[in-house]
């Protein structure tokens, strides 16, 4: 059974073999294996969320808000 270093050393070695494009190719695909990683350990709930910047909306009208927004649609 071959060891973690040498099967890297092999992917090292075959990959550096490989046309640049491929290359780019292989590195783009761990990128996005490495992404998917840490995105599956982050993963959080949308309610978190609530209440999040309510002081920015203190004081608005929001049927009045809405009102001025489709009176600059027209």
């Amino acid at each position: 059974m071959r060891t973690r270093n040498l099967l890297a050393k092999e992917l090292q070695h075959e990959i550096s073999a490989l046309p640049l494009l491929h290359q780019r190719k292989i590195l783009d695909m761990v990128r996005l294996m490495k992404k998917g990683d840490r995105t599956a350990q982050k993963k959080r709930d949308i309610l978190e969320l609530k209440g999040c910047g309510k002081e920015i909306w203190s004081g608005i009208d929001a049927q009045q808000y809405v009102n001025k927004l489709r009176e600059e649609w027209e």
